[in-house]
């Protein structure tokens, strides 16, 4: 039998805890939106997963993050926290994105791959990083088929 979840990933900045900004970019790169980022800089990660799952480790542009589990009231979720710092990571030029892999690794063995687009602005710019509209979550709806480590996702939201 199929086990079907949904993951929720937020990204904000740890220092003030101001949302992040995406846009759409429609047809012009690999993928439709573009998250702005800043290099130089620590965001606060939160994941949250509903029916809990889980997670054994997040692994963002190859650094595995530290999880910690947050207490909530809701039994029907689980939500973790962390941060991961953009040091060393290059600015965009214009017209050019990067491709900053996400991988979730479950307990059972199930893994999560998925890719967020970004363009990386200097450490002080805030003009241009705020164009769009704010990025309060992506949202995975998620499937692993009986037998199988892969965990499809059926769906990306951007919310």
């Amino acid at each position: 039998m199929a086990i079907f979840f949904k993951v929720w990933l937020s990204i904000r900045r740890k220092e003030d805890e101001k949302p992040i900004y995406q846009k759409q970019d429609g047809q012009r790169f690999v993928q439709p939106h573009t998250t702005k980022l800043n290099v130089n800089t620590t965001y606060a990660v939160k994941v949250v997963i509903r029916p809990p799952v889980k997670l054994m480790e997040l692994v963002i542009q190859g650094e595995s993050i530290e999880l910690e589990e947050l207490t909530t009231e809701d039994e029907d979720c689980i939500t973790y926290s962390s941060h991961f710092n953009t040091s060393g990571y290059d600015l965009c030029r214009r017209q050019k994105r990067k491709d900053v892999p996400l991988v979730f690794l479950f307990e059972g063995g199930h893994t999560l791959i998925a890719t967020l687009q970004c363009k990386f602005y200097s450490e002080n710019e805030v003009e241009h990083c705020h164009w769009g509209q704010t990025l309060t979550w992506l949202e995975y709806e998620c499937k692993v088929e009986d037998g199988s480590s892969h965990v499809d996702v059926l769906r990306e939201k951007y919310l």
